[in-house]
């Protein structure tokens, strides 16, 4: 018994569904921008794709047949739904590769003229033979000698493998060129499938080749070939899904892991400034929900800018690098403690809250204790220079000086203006370093002389 998965409707229903899903997630997408040249060629390859494997069974074949009362309508339908699919390909592939232009636009019409005459052939020789016998599976071999059904089945064949080997050198010369990672494994899987389809024509074109020399080759035709243009068709078809919606799976794989990763340091935010927006729901898009968190952290960092201090996350940082951290490691936990001990700066009943970042400059009476004036001017300094002037603001966040820290950094407030990566650093610090975080806190309130709050 042969190994016959081309005759079972799992084997034609699998890939037709999923086709079709595809198809039907991108019908929304290609309703409001119909005229993306890309769109239009991945939406007909889907849809004509998703018509051949609903047609392909046996049993579809024969209601084909039934309905139109033609035998072996079936055939010339199938045909030329896989002739279009087969200048679909080359469209898209064309339109992928090529930016906009004259050369481009002659091009694609060039594949459609001769698309579209391959398939006015095809209906053309089929209605000119003799094909009063339905066959289902060995329509190609059974009809081989037969006037004009012969040249009806070679016209479908060498026209599918002129354009498997027509894309595959394209593809090949593509593939030397492209850098982007979801393009190459889109070409890599496009390139198996048009190998896939070469063996599937090879097949055929031996059986029918057989046939005329009076041996008996059908087995290649109607068992092995079939597997091939079914996994073909299944890798051409996820190539330009995964070209296209991967590097989008990928964005918003990498927005949820960072809202996944500030939340930490959202949640210590939230301690010091209620979230200015509501929470959205599982409806908002992954960037709206990003940007809102990293608003609200912003928000709370303003907040705490007259008590950050640069003294105190050096300090930290010295300790943790100390303590075996990596340097990356250390500035993450760093950020954290300055952040931590600013909110407890904040939360600290008025008259036992002191800025610190003004506590290296205070001047001390001769008992040791600060000077009640100079505190005040060191706080009413640390509030004004939380507010950049607009110089600060025209010169940006990104200035620095030879050690390659922000020339205004030393100023409290300063480390209100963080950028993504370092928020990223110290929302990952305090996952996974708490318990070093807290005794790095409760150091620095020790010497700063605070109230370290749980």
């Amino acid at each position: 018994m042969r190994w016959d998965v081309s005759g079972t409707v799992a084997a034609y229903a699998v890939p037709g569904a999923l086709l079709a899903v595809a198809f039907v997630i991108k019908l929304p997408l290609l309703r409001r921008a119909w005229q993306d040249p890309i769109l239009r060629a991945t939406a007909l390859l889907l849809g004509i794709g998703a018509i051949v494997f609903a047609s392909l069974p046996p049993a579809n074949l024969h209601r084909l047949n039934a309905f139109t009362g033609i035998p072996n309508f079936a055939g010339v339908w199938v045909y030329s739904l896989l002739t279009a699919y087969c200048g679909a390909c080359l469209w898209l592939i064309i339109t992928w590769r090529e930016p906009p232009s004259a050369v481009r636009r002659r091009r694609t019409r060039l594949v459609w003229m001769a698309y579209t005459a391959i398939i006015a052939g095809l209906w053309t020789t089929f209605s000119l033979g003799d094909h009063h016998v339905e066959r289902l599976r060995d329509l190609d071999t059974y009809y081989a000698n037969t006037p004009w059904m012969r040249e009806f089945g070679m016209l479908y064949l060498v026209a599918h493998l002129v354009s498997a080997l027509v894309a595959a050198g394209m593809l090949w010369a593509w593939y030397k060129e492209v850098e982007d990672t979801w393009l190459r494994r889109a070409v890599i899987f496009l390139q198996v499938a048009y190998a896939l389809g070469l063996v599937f024509d090879v097949a055929k074109l031996a059986a029918v080749s057989a046939r005329w020399s009076g041996r008996d080759w059908d087995w290649l035709s109607t068992y092995v070939a079939p597997p091939f243009a079914i996994a073909e068709a299944l890798l051409v078809a996820t190539g330009f899904i995964a070209g296209q919606a991967g590097p989008v799976v990928e964005e918003r794989r990498r927005l949820v892991r960072t809202h996944r990763l500030l939340r930490p340091l959202w949640q210590t935010m939230l301690t010091v400034a209620a979230p200015a927006a509501p929470a959205t729901g599982r409806v908002s898009g992954a960037a709206l929900r990003l940007e809102l968190r990293r608003a609200a952290i912003n928000d709370g960092l303003l907040k705490l800018a007259p008590h950050l201090s640069r003294t105190r996350r050096e300090r930290a940082r010295t300790a943790a690098l100390s303590a075996g951290h990596p340097d990356a490691e250390a500035r993450g936990i760093a950020g954290a403690v300055d952040i931590l001990v600013a909110a407890d700066v904040l939360h600290a009943p008025a008259d036992r809250a002191e800025p610190p970042a003004a506590a290296p400059e205070e001047h001390a009476d001769h008992a040791g204790r600060p000077d009640p004036a100079a505190r005040s001017d060191a706080a009413g300094r640390a509030v004004e220079s939380a507010r950049p002037d607009a110089a600060d603001r025209a010169a940006g966040p990104g200035r620095a000086d030879d050690d390659g820290q922000a020339d205004d950094a030393s100023r409290p407030g300063a480390a209100a203006v963080l950028s993504d990566s370092e928020l990223e650093s110290i929302a990952h610090a305090l996952r996974l370093h708490a318990p070093v975080i807290e005794r790095f806190r409760r150091q620095a309130a020790a010497t700063e002389g605070l109230t370290a709050h749980a």
